[in-house]
């Protein structure tokens, strides 16, 4: 014992000097390997402490090398904390603003018994080691030249590294000077929003480009800057028309010009690029004369000349006044217009006479899929001199038509390139023919030849991919989209009616004509949020030509989901003392929807709302995070349910409901509590003649805290029994009589007795001293020399009584036999039982499969019609044996044997002697001195003390279940309910703060067996049963 009490007090001062010493220090971060980032041997005080020899002893040493994470060392001898690397900040602890490495130092001496454990606190600092950078470091942005006042132009934010917001980005700014937009950095919940915002109006015709710098500015102390060069094109918009270089033209023409010659080239500028740019030249429709025009004049819609068209004769008009107008390809077209005037100069000439007949009919049209070779039309000259004058020879210019000469015929023209009539709708065809006169006159005649159409262009749409969006739940007949295609083809060739495949027919439809796309279907984003699908334009043509585009479809989203929670119910537990805000757990739901429809928010069903925290001891965060209001007490309550609601943000809202179970979990902060002994009543006694193993009183405890270790408790003698007289069982709490010891008088023994709980890292114990007195034998009476006749005489009597009252018995029992055997016939074993114990009957008894060992059973005081049976009872928690049987057993119990006494003898008998008079007599009166008094005879067995003693401990420790005991109720006869348990077992009212030791809170339940046994057990009871 004082080995024991000296190893415990220096335990106590190892860990009393092992006080909490904390070091804070700061690192930039960066530095190079082997930087020192502080000394803890003298940063930590302890040579304050201790002498010069035992602090230079100290030895210095990690604690966890993995929590520093090979990033630090330390010299073992000096104490210096150094880097063991370099450090980068942003790699550490990416954006976090505070970055602590937190490790423990142990410092500790080989020779001297010093340790110590110091707390290290490394903070890392951030440097401005980083610039801000942009996602590009050029950015190209259009804009069209038609852009109001305000339109923006959206930048994306630049990224700096640095962890710290004192070196993140601090400023934007704009360095370009003199440009039309203004420059904004407006800080938003998402980052910052850059845009540029036009000022004042731009025209691409003035400056058709724009180079913007924007610069990003950090906030450190040697700020760094990254820099992004926006380039604006400017768009270019239709707002100019073409300009000649003068309003009006004069030019004059001899009347004999050939045809073909160049009258005039006109010239028109357009200051837009592109189709807006681009001039084309055309005669003004609506002038006079134009038929006149039309038929001596031409104008190239390209390049603007004029060129005589046909041969001017003596009848021709002398002068034209030709309107022309010059419009650009925008949309709409700008025009501008100019006049031609020409003057006719007169000349007599004699030129051939060309005329062309066109071989295709009354229409001239040419199907554009003419093979080459096919004759096309015919060329007639004629010239009325003669030699030389009327030899003619003629020449074509086209590279699609070719001469040949028919002999006195004239020329024939045919085809020498493949036609087609989408490049061309019609060919002029010039015949220039020349006689061999000095000078040489020559004709030149043109004819348009129109192509006629061949169904050889499919239809095209003016886009490949539609997209389109409709939003879910829609109405059938709810417009998707338009399409449109073109066909190059001309008449029935290029109507175009549109279709949608079979597959496609079950979401939309579709109007042959306008192409507009409306919903067939009732789309749910839920079961799929996009579609492609085909959609066919085909043209009239035979055979009929088809083009294809794809529609993409996307469903977009309304609010018709409920979240919905991840489980059915949400459980948590919580340790009790812990404080307030301390986080249960946190909930989730999930939302089908998207979007804001799609964001949940959580909070308490109005039913638990808005409720003070003594019933309501948590909160929600709209997160979804549950955390205390305030401190949990497991023994006030254990268990908090209520219901929570998940909250979408769509329009209009919806909710869903859930329930939340929090249990609180035990703390070891309740002492076992002593309800024997108590202050008032600490004293038992027993006799020095009880037998080795009796019973001396036992140790009842119980404690407030959770069924487990917390409340499983152990029971030990402290002080007081240095003697060795007495044992107590672990875990029941039973003392035993351990030897046998010699005294001359009653004779006290104070105990010191612990309870401790089970909890091996925060062991709660209480303490309470027992006396037990143990006590002499009455004295045995004397007797006198001269009453021994007298003795005799009243011996000789009682034998005689004896035996009559022996007959009388013996009558009685036989004749109870009997009885019992005619009513065990008649009402069958639970009547036989409801005979035996005054119980009331048992319905739906049914044998129980349970094995049964004989410690664990107890025979039926009544015998059966075939086999006597005796009574035994074992308590395995004390590991006594007390055996009744009949004379014919006696020689095979090898214990103490008595004979038959009727049914309440044996139960009072047995309650009394075998569970020990110092219990049953406690409960009489637990309040005397005395109480607890125990008288053992010998039994019999054989065995050494020490033997016994050792047994009955060992089974005690074996066996630490609990066993069901019985007494006597003084309130009742010997009848029904005669016997209650005074078994004790740890409670606790909740509605009261008295803590009590109580009976189970029901009575014992009571079953039957195939042996018409009468099984008890409880129902908190956890421990096999006993039987009786």
């Amino acid at each position: 014992m004082e080995v024991l009490c000296s190893l415990y007090f220096l335990i106590i001062t190892v860990t009393t000097g092992a006080c909490d010493i904390v070091l804070n220090l700061t690192l930039r971060e960066e530095e190079p390997v082997s930087t020192l980032v502080g000394n803890v041997a003298s940063l930590s005080g302890l040579q304050k402490n201790m002498t010069p020899e035992v602090f230079q002893s100290l030895r210095y040493s990690f604690l966890d090398q993995a929590k520093t994470d090979d990033l630090f060392r330390i010299d073992n001898e000096a104490g210096d904390l150094l880097t063991n690397a370099v450090i980068d900040r942003e790699k550490q602890c990416g954006f976090n603003q505070d970055c602590l490495f937190k490790f423990d130092v142990a410092a500790h001496s080989p020779v001297y018994s010093r340790f110590e454990i110091l707390s290290v606190r490394v903070t890392l600092t951030d440097i401005n080691d980083h610039m801000p950078t942009f996602p590009s470091s050029i950015v190209n942005k259009t804009l069209s030249e038609s852009a109001v006042i305000g339109t923006t132009i959206q930048l994306d934010e630049a990224l700096d590294l640095d962890s710290t917001s004192q070196n993140g980005i601090q400023s934007y700014t704009m360095i370009t000077a003199d440009s039309p937009f203004l420059f904004s950095a407006t800080k938003t919940s998402e980052g910052v929003s850059l845009q540029l915002k036009l000022k004042s109006a731009i025209n691409r015709e003035n400056i058709d480009h724009y180079e913007l710098i924007i610069v990003a500015v950090d906030g450190g102390s040697d700020p760094r800057t990254g820099s992004l060069t926006v380039n604006v094109e400017v768009a270019d918009e239709n707002d100019n028309s073409p300009q000649f270089y003068r309003d009006v033209y004069d030019v004059s023409l001899r009347e004999d010009r050939d045809v073909g010659f160049q009258v005039i080239q006109l010239t028109a500028t357009d200051k837009d690029i592109g189709a807006n740019g681009q001039v084309a030249y055309k005669f003004n429709v609506r002038q006079s004369f134009l038929a006149e025009i039309n038929e001596y004049f031409m104008i190239n819609e390209t390049t603007g000349k004029i060129t005589l068209k046909n041969k001017l004769s003596q009848n021709t008009k002398k002068s034209f006044n030709i309107t022309v107008d010059a419009s650009d390809q925008g949309k709409p077209p700008k025009v501008s217009q100019c006049i031609v005037r020409v003057s006719i100069i007169d000349v007599e000439n004699n030129k051939p006479v060309v005329r062309i007949t066109l071989l295709s009919g009354s229409t001239g049209a040419i199907s554009e899929s003419s093979s080459v070779g096919t004759v096309i039309a015919h060329v007639t000259v004629e010239d009325s001199d003669s030699g030389s004058n009327g030899i003619v020879t003629c020449q074509i210019a086209s590279d699609h038509f070719q001469l040949q000469t028919v002999l006195n015929r004239g020329y024939i023209v045919v085809i020498s390139k493949a036609l087609d009539r989408e490049l061309s709708d019609n060919y002029n065809l010039s015949v220039e023919c020349s006689d061999q006169g000095l000078p040489p006159l020559s004709t030149l005649s043109t004819i348009v030849v129109p192509i006629a159409d061949v169904n050889d262009n499919a239809p095209l749409f003016y886009k490949t991919v539609y997209q389109a969006s409709i939003r879910e739940n829609n109405a059938f007949g709810d417009g998707v989209t338009q399409v449109l295609a073109k066909d190059r083809d001309l008449g029935q060739n290029s109507e175009i009616r549109y279709i949608l495949p079979l597959e496609s027919k079950e979401k939309l439809a579709i109007n042959e004509d306008t192409g507009v796309i409306t919903a067939n279907y009732r789309f749910d984003r839920e079961n799929e949020s996009s579609y492609s699908l085909l959609v066919l334009a085909v043209d009239k043509g035979d055979p009929a030509l088809t083009g294809t585009a794809t529609i993409q479809l996307t469903v977009s989203d309304e609010n018709d989901n409920k979240p919905t929670f991840t489980v059915p119910m949400f459980q948590f537990f919580v340790m009790e003392n812990m404080g307030p805000q301390l986080k249960v757990g946190s909930l989730s739901a999930s939302d089908l929807d998207e979007d804001d429809n799609q964001k949940i928010l959580f909070d308490f069903h109005p039913n638990f709302k808005n409720l003070p925290s003594s019933q309501m001891p948590f909160e929600i965060l709209p997160s979804g995070s549950i955390s205390t209001r305030r401190d949990l007490d497991r023994e006030d309550r254990n268990k908090y349910t209520f219901d929570i609601v998940a909250i979408d943000q769509g329009i209009p809202r919806l909710t869903s409901t859930s329930r939340v179970v929090v249990y609180v979990a035990d703390q070891n902060d309740n002492k076992p509590f002593i309800t024997f002994p108590l202050f008032s009543n600490q004293t038992v006694s027993v006799s020095q003649l009880a037998k080795i193993g009796t019973i001396v009183t036992q140790i009842r405890a119980y404690d407030l805290d959770e069924t487990g270790p917390n409340s499983q408790l152990s029971y030990s003698i402290l002080a007081g029994n240095e003697k060795d007289v007495f044992s107590i069982g672990e875990t029941s709490g039973s003392i035993y009589l351990k030897r046998t010891y010699e005294i001359t008088k009653n004779t006290p023994f104070k105990l010191r007795i612990n309870v401790s709980d089970m909890n091996v890292s925060h062991m709660q114990s209480s303490f309470q001293d027992l006396t037990i007195v143990l006590t002499l034998p009455p004295p045995t009476p004397q007797v006198l020399e001269d009453g021994g006749t007298k003795n005799i005489i009243i011996t000789v009597a009682v034998v005689i009584l004896t035996i009559v009252l022996s007959a009388v018995i013996i009558t009685v029992i036989i004749i109870l036999r009997r009885n019992d055997q005619k009513l065990l016939q008649s009402k069958g074993q639970d009547n036989l039982v409801k005979t035996m114990y005054s119980v009331p009957p048992l319905d739906g008894c049914s044998p129980p499969s349970l094995d049964k060992s004989p410690s664990d059973k107890v025979t039926s005081i009544v015998d059966s019609p075939r086999k006597k049976k005796g009574v035994s009872f074992t308590f395995e928690e004390e590991n006594t044996q007390i055996f009744y049987s009949d004379p014919m057993d006696q020689g095979q119990r090898g214990s103490g044997s008595y004979s038959r006494p009727d049914n309440s003898q044996i139960l009072n008998s047995l309650f009394e002697d075998g569970l020990g008079r110092s219990q049953y007599k406690q409960q009489q009166d637990n309040m005397s001195d005395s109480s607890g008094e125990v008288t053992a005879s010998d039994s019999g067995r054989g065995g050494s003390d020490l033997d016994l003693s050792m047994h009955l401990s060992k089974s005690d420790e074996r066996h630490p279940r609990r066993t069901f005991k019985f007494r006597r109720n003084p309130d009742q006869g010997l009848h029904r309910n005669q016997y209650e348990n005074i078994n004790y077992v740890n409670t606790h009212d909740p509605r009261s703060d008295n803590q009590r030791e109580a009976i189970p809170p029901r009575p014992p339940r009571l079953s039957c067996n195939s042996d018409n046994e009468l099984l008890f057990h409880s129902e908190d009871s956890q421990t096999n049963p006993s039987y009786v």
